[in-house]
């Protein structure tokens, strides 16, 4: 009987054993993949050159028209896009969001799939890629073009993209930047808040000015808050996804308008 109870203990223990062993070494694999993104895309920041600072120069009007030119040599970042397209010809922009911390290469692949798990250098891993819906058009000149990013739990890639949901942040910070070779779109905050995954916020052709009016009446509908921004059916919206961790079917969106396109 002791024997027996002996034998039990030993399996009890050396199971336990192996659940903690197993669970350590997927803790180390997922410290590892951050790990190994983190030095990924801290080396892919040597292809940007940061301002020292800001030239006040006069630029396209809201509506595109041209008041001027502002030669923003100081003013924005310096993307090597060059640089970049040797490691990966997929890259089309580089997107900064400065209340969020938030700079990196921006890919266009054959479908959403393969940049989901894929680092900008090709490597399989879970922080993936920030890439651009692959129906869309890689100049941003379609109607609403769709911008996905991990929310990763370090808050890199698009971790942090749900902060705006404070106001207040939103009240300091309402713009991000879309650095495309010469120039920079500089685009205002319109719209902040989780919504269904493939709700209307996705939607990237609009056959008629109506069905683009819908979307806009919608997704500022869904804010938060309001922000005050007014859009026409003329404007052009870049939308930023990312997961809600604690419901797979929702995700965070962040929709902005252009309202400069800036020589650089």
């Amino acid at each position: 009987m002791r024997k027996k109870r002996d034998y039990a203990s030993l399996i009890l223990l050396l199971t336990s054993l192996a659940v903690f062993v197993f669970a350590a070494w997927k803790l180390f694999c997922i410290y590892a993949e951050y790990h190994q993104g983190a030095e990924t895309y801290e080396e892919l920041q040597d292809y940007v050159q940061e301002p020292e600072g800001k030239d006040d120069c006069s630029t396209d009007d809201d509506d595109g028209s041209e008041k001027g030119t502002e030669d923003t040599g100081n003013g924005y970042l310096q993307v090597d896009f060059e640089g970049l397209k040797k490691v990966n010809p997929d890259v089309i922009t580089w997107i900064q969001i400065p209340a969020l911390n938030i700079s990196y290469p921006v890919v266009q692949g054959k479908d959403n799939y393969y940049y989901l798990h894929h680092m900008f250098d090709g490597q399989e891993n879970k922080n993936g890629s920030i890439f651009v819906d692959y129906h869309n058009q890689p100049d941003f000149s379609d109607s609403n073009t769709i911008v996905y990013g991990h929310n990763m739990k370090n808050g890199s890639m698009f971790g942090m993209l749900d902060r705006y949901q404070d106001q207040s942040l939103y009240q300091q910070y309402p713009y991000f930047y879309i650095y495309v070779p010469g120039s920079v779109l500089e685009y205002q905050i319109i719209s902040c808040y989780a919504g269904r995954n493939g709700s209307i916020g996705y939607t990237y052709s609009f056959p008629e000015p109506e069905d683009f009016q819908k979307f806009v009446d919608t997704v500022l509908s869904y804010s938060g808050y309001d922000t005050g921004v007014t859009v026409t059916d003329s404007d052009y919206i870049v939308t930023l996804s990312t997961c809600v961790n604690t419901d797979r079917n929702y995700r965070y969106l962040v929709h902005g308008k252009l309202v400069q396109k800036i020589q650089n």
